[in-house]
């Protein structure tokens, strides 16, 4: 599966809603994020909503978060106990890392939205599954593969949280 394209630059639009979803689909339970991203763009909560797939965030993904009311960011995590879905309010950071490659996580992401564009969303969010296997394989562990429901009804809730704009029948998705 290829890597989303970042969003085209747009004005903000209200309740835009975005979803980054990250992780290495071939490195076992790293490609949870993707799972979970995959299956909320069949099937969006809500209109207005753009699914990017990302193996890492991105200086470029701060514009996409300046255009958006609500950002979740869905991804593995290494240090919870396999197959745990955590959902953490995500703050700006007070400041930026000094290297900027392979270095962004959810919050230095939205300082960089705030300090380029001066706008980040009412609400960020970001969704973890804590993962047990990363070795070079296209599966996911039991324990993760059995959490995705469990996470995907996190991401949805928190997306249905704060829907801003009435729900209407148009509907972008990146693709």
């Amino acid at each position: 599966m290829a890597a989303q394209p970042i969003p085209p630059p747009s004005s903000h639009l209200p309740g835009h809603a975005l979803v980054l979803a990250c992780g290495n689909t071939l490195r076992g339970d790293d490609g949870v994020g993707w799972r979970i991203g995959c299956a909320v763009e069949q099937r969006p909560p809500c209109d207005g909503l753009t699914v990017v797939l990302t193996q890492q965030l991105l200086p470029e993904h701060a514009e996409a978060i300046s255009t958006a009311d609500i950002v979740v960011f869905v991804d593995c995590s290494a240090v919870t106990a396999a197959g745990t879905v955590s959902t953490i309010a995500i703050r700006p950071a007070v400041s930026l890392p000094r290297i900027l490659t392979h270095h962004l996580d959810p919050a230095a992401l939205l300082r960089m939205a705030l300090d380029l564009y001066s706008r980040t969303p009412t609400r960020a969010v970001a969704v973890t599954v804590g993962g047990e296997s990363f070795g070079l394989t296209d599966q996911l562990s039991k324990a993760v593969r059995s959490a995705v429901p469990k996470a995907l009804e996190a991401v949805r809730a928190a997306l249905l949280a704060e829907t801003i704009a009435p729900v209407t029948h148009a509907s972008t998705h990146a693709s």
